[in-house]
């Protein structure tokens, strides 16, 4: 009896797992039948991977570039909060990034974020969202470069700027 009830539970457990295996593969195979998702030719766009070409060598020893960065990877939202207003907090920054991070290599600890501000960036909302996030970076302690997206880019400034925002987070030797 005891043999019997054993078998009926295992065939059960097989059952449902060979059940749920099939739903995953049906629902993976009519995912991938639809054709929903495609691969982005590049992480970055043109002018952001333009400016990263300059960026690149500027960085000092010791800091790192990321790029397309959440806002909720870098900052968290404050306990003490109301569980509608920390919930509400969450989501305005879940969805937005910064365009690239600085961040000091050994610990990957945040120094500062680089917005690449380009036409796109005169239209209104756009312009409340950059506010959002220059509140954002203000109130985390982290600075926030705004750099006029253009053709071409001056080193020097761009070094000036870097050393500003980087302050004495780091020994800028080539600063």
């Amino acid at each position: 009896m005891k043999f019997l009830f054993v078998v009926l539970v295992v065939v059960a457990v097989l059952a449902v797992v060979a059940a749920l295996y099939l739903i995953k593969a049906r629902q993976m195979k009519a995912a991938s039948k639809a054709g929903i998702y495609y691969l982005r030719k590049s992480l970055l766009s043109p002018a952001e991977r333009s400016f990263l070409g300059v960026l690149d060598p500027l960085v000092p020893d010791g800091v790192r570039v990321f790029g397309k960065v959440r806002l909720e990877d870098i900052v968290g939202v404050k306990s003490g909060l109301e569980r509608g207003e920390r919930q509400a907090a969450r989501n305005r920054i879940s969805r937005k990034h910064v365009d690239f991070l600085l961040v000091r290599a050994s610990d990957l600890a945040p120094l500062a974020g680089i917005e690449l501000d380009d036409s796109s960036h005169q239209e209104n909302e756009r312009q409340e969202r950059d506010v959002f996030v220059d509140s954002v970076f203000e109130s985390a302690g982290l600075p926030l470069l705004h750099v006029t997206a253009r053709k071409a880019y001056s080193p020097a400034e761009l070094r000036g700027q870097l050393a500003t925002a980087l302050g004495s987070e780091i020994r800028l030797a080539e600063l």
